[in-house]
């Protein structure tokens, strides 16, 4: 698997519905790195969670943005990926790691409109949020950030062995039950790789939200 699609290892939980959905305002939903804004702080807007949440949902019916209320546990786990996203650009940053390329900046953009749907959902998204290129910039830069840094140390992790996927077939703790294995090896093989990557980052992020203040203000957020 390329690191180009390490920015999806972010995707967690998001199907979580509850009875009461909400429609947002503006606002700060949480700050990563202080108990209030500052410059060394990045701060997540509710407008920020607002847009991932909407983007998600968008690319389950490319062409039609949803514009009523969101559940709240979409809300609660969009913003939890953010915050993810925040631990580790801060980190990046704190070790200095080169400024995205235009190049990445434009694989990011991509991947962007491909969680919409495709270009055209995207954007029709981003016209009913008026969501302005500056706001994009910014929100492409710091993905792109992010992939940068999983790249430099998660490295390795998209390697699984034969013997490795022979032993998860022979276990059944698969996706893949009833199937035979030389049909199924090299989407098993994917599906190792994304669970690695998964965990990968996940340890990463709780690490460094050990080590970081976060303040969640959203009454979306976790307790």
């Amino acid at each position: 698997m390329s690191f180009a699609r390490l920015a999806a290892a972010f995707a967690w939980m998001v199907g979580a519905t509850v009875a009461r959905g909400q429609v947002l305002g503006d606002g700060i939903a949480a700050v990563v790195g202080a108990e209030t804004p500052r410059p060394d702080a990045r701060v997540i807007l509710h407008s920020d969670v607002d847009f991932r949440a909407r983007l998600r949902l968008i690319g389950e019916r490319p062409g039609h943005p949803h514009l009523g209320p969101l559940p709240r546990g979409l809300l609660r786990a969009t913003l939890q990926e953010l915050i993810g996203e925040a631990l580790i650009a801060r980190e990046a940053e704190r070790v200095q790691l080169p400024s995205p390329t235009g190049r990445r900046l434009v694989a990011e953009r991509r991947r962007l409109e491909a969680l919409a749907g495709g270009r055209e959902s995207f954007q029709a998204l981003v016209r009913a949020l008026g969501v302005t290129d500056e706001e994009l910039r910014a929100i492409v830069s710091q993905r792109a950030l992010v992939s940068a840094f999983l790249e430099a140390n998660l490295e390795g992790t998209e390697v699984v062995s034969e013997q490795r996927i022979e032993e998860v077939y022979a276990s059944g703790e698969h996706p893949f039950i009833g199937r035979a294995l030389e049909e199924v090896r090299e989407a098993l093989r994917v599906w190792l790789v994304r669970a690695a990557l998964d965990e990968a980052v996940a340890r990463w992020v709780q690490v460094l939200r050990g080590r970081t203040t976060v303040r969640v203000l959203a009454p979306y957020g976790p307790a």
